[in-house]
């Protein structure tokens, strides 16, 4: 005869931190249910965990987001059997909140069939029952559960707001960034020579336009000693590094919420660390990293090919511009044509040889001040000074402004207090204002300031060539710090590798299906293709809108990357200058821009 199924019995075990997992409390708890199981006739599920390790009764996360608040849902579904056991160290495992609300999740526990034990003291609640002496014992241990977690907590909580009041005179922890060590009395830190000047090298070459990669790449070229027992210097590495705000002598405490998620706690303590980083390089960086998540990153080869990745776009239909490279000149070629043109998706644009391009647009684009770029470097431009300044206030501004959303998020948390709220966003505001202030104080020395040197047509070809000198040693350097600057300044691109001939074999398509008369489409047609090879619209151009709203509209000869058919410079106001076809452009509007030149009279 066959005897009855065992009753099921599921170990729920809870721990506040990790930190028990280090001693014995786990293994305790598992093996006290396999007792507990064995001795009382019951079938211990153990390919079922329920845990909440890291997680805070306290607040009730177990339940509601935690494994006992999964096994209620289970439990209550009708898929944890009637009957069965449900194993605790003590109630205070289930719930440390405030008795009006722990005495509910263990009442429905019990009142959904299932039996509770505890076995610290082997006691069984029968599912069902209503034992006067165990409803009294119950709620005297898990009040007195909530008692103590709240005691722990303000004790916690203070000691904490003591240790940060003293930070001054007392480190509140031997935890310091792998640059900096602690000294014995604990009153300050002192830096690792060595490992600072690393950590100055990696934020310069960051500055200088570099990605993490690359970095990475170079520092294990040098044989440069990691901070770690890694072997060699990763990506990730660097990039924790430069996200790091402890370089600017600010320590973020961190607290673990009720869900056992490591969070910041309180604002970051100012002047904490050494200060090895000027906080404008920083904010620099930040922002230039900022915009490469935007708009695209990727390893750029050893001569850092294209100085316009992410930026040209097709001005036939809006796609990126692709580089196509081909093999190395003479026999190879390498070219900027628009990804849906190679890839056959309609675009009928042509490549625009890519040094031409380079040259054509360095060339005739003069904001971009070569001069200042190539000056920087040695810290020799006094506009490329102000101009980085101003990089660092208009990042350092963006995450103000990012710090106040999050502020305005704290509204929704019911627990939040709004006076705290209120104060938070007074000082946010009080800071944005500043910083904008700064911002428009620095632009206007921008405005002040002579825009650019005098320079020759010669000397600005020499320049461009510098930085086309794939035998130059620092190649990759010059190339860098070039395509960074165009990143900053440039707001859009748009290439017409074939002048307007695209547009033209539209409206060539358009006269052959709309049932014109075949000799008058005919004569439509030569007097389209005569007007357009006399203005010379089949030309390449390019089109640029910087960021402080200038731009310009450049029609290049085929023969000569360094002269134009056409270029017109509009000012922020709108006001345009430049020449068309060797008539000089007024401010009459675009009446006569990229016309047909005036006839002889």
């Amino acid at each position: 005869m066959n005897s009855p199924p065992k009753p099921l019995a599921y170990s729920y075990i809870r721990m506040s931190t990790d930190v028990q997992l280090k001693g014995d409390s786990l293994r305790r708890q598992q093996q006290s249910s396999k007792a507990y199981a064995e001795q009382n006739g019951l079938e211990l599920i153990e390919h079922f965990k329920l845990e909440d390790i890291g997680v805070s009764a306290f607040k009730g996360a177990n339940v509601s987001s935690g494994a006992l608040g999964k096994f209620l849902a289970l439990v209550k579904a009708g898929e944890i059997v009637r009957g069965s056991y449900l194993l605790v160290e003590s109630l205070d495992r289930i719930s440390r909140q405030q008795v009006l609300d722990s005495i509910p999740v263990f009442f429905d526990i019990i009142k959904s069939g299932i039996n509770v034990v505890t076995l610290a003291d082997r006691h069984l609640y029968r599912a069902g029952e209503t034992n006067f002496a165990d409803i009294m014992y119950s709620v005297m241990v898990l009040g007195r559960a909530y008692e103590e977690s709240k005691t722990k907590s303000m004790r916690v909580g203070e000691a904490w707001r003591n240790k940060r009041n003293k930070a001054s005179e007392k480190k509140l922890t031997k935890v310091a960034p792998a640059w900096l060590a602690l000294r014995e009395d604990r009153s300050s830190f002192d830096q690792i020579k060595e490992r600072a000047d690393i950590v100055r090298q990696i934020f310069d070459l960051a500055d200088a336009g570099h990605g993490s990669f690359f970095i990475a790449r170079r520092l294990n070229k040098s044989d440069v000693p990691t901070f770690t027992k890694s072997n060699g210097w990763h990506e990730s590495y660097v990039t924790k590094i430069l996200n790091n705000r402890a370089v600017l002598g600010e320590f973020q405490p961190h607290r673990y919420d009720e869900h056992g998620e490591r969070i910041p706690s309180g604002d970051p303590i100012r002047n904490y660390f050494p200060q090895i980083i000027d906080e404008d390089q920083f904010l620099r960086i930040q922002a230039a990293r900022r915009r490469r998540l935007v708009e695209g990153a990727g390893r750029k080869g050893p001569e850092y090919r294209n100085l316009f990745s992410k930026i040209a776009r097709c001005d036939y239909c809006g796609a990126p511009m692709r580089f196509v490279h081909k093999g190395r000149p003479p026999k190879g070629t390498q070219a900027l044509k628009c990804t849906n043109a190679v890839r056959n998706l309609g675009c009928e644009s042509v490549g625009w040889k890519y040094s031409d391009f380079e040259t054509s647009f360095l060339y005739f684009v003069k904001e971009i001040d070569l001069t200042a770029i190539l000056q920087a470097a040695a810290h020799d431009s006094d506009r490329a000074t102000l101009q980085q300044k101003m990089e660092a206030l208009e990042e350092k501004l963006h995450q103000l402004q990012s710090k106040r959303e999050r502020i305005f998020e704290m509204l929704v948390d019911p627990g939040s207090s709004t006076a705290f709220i209120k104060g938070k966003l007074e000082e946010c505001e009080s800071e944005i204002a500043g910083e904008q202030e700064q911002v428009e104080q620095l632009r206007e020395q921008l405005i002040a300031r002579q825009p650019l040197q005098p320079i020759t047509s010669l000397q600005l070809k020499s320049m461009i060539d510098t930085i086309q000198d794939t035998t130059a040693p620092d190649i990759f350097d010059r190339r860098a710090a070039v395509a960074n600057r165009l990143r900053t300044m440039i707001r859009s691109l748009r290439v017409a590798s074939d002048g307007s001939r695209p547009k033209a074999k539209r409206i060539e398509h358009f006269l052959s299906s709309s049932g014109v008369d075949p000799a008058e489409r005919g004569r439509l047609l030569d007097q389209i293709r005569s007007s357009n090879e006399l203005a010379q619209r089949y030309q390449r151009t390019f089109s640029v809108v910087l960021a402080d709203g200038i731009s310009r509209h450049v029609i290049v000869t085929s023969d000569d990357p360094t002269d134009f058919i056409a270029e017109v410079l509009v000012d922020k106001d709108g006001a345009m200058s430049g020449s068309d076809r060797g008539m000089t452009i007024g401010s009459d509007g675009w009446d006569n821009v990229f016309d047909e030149p005036a006839r002889a009279q």
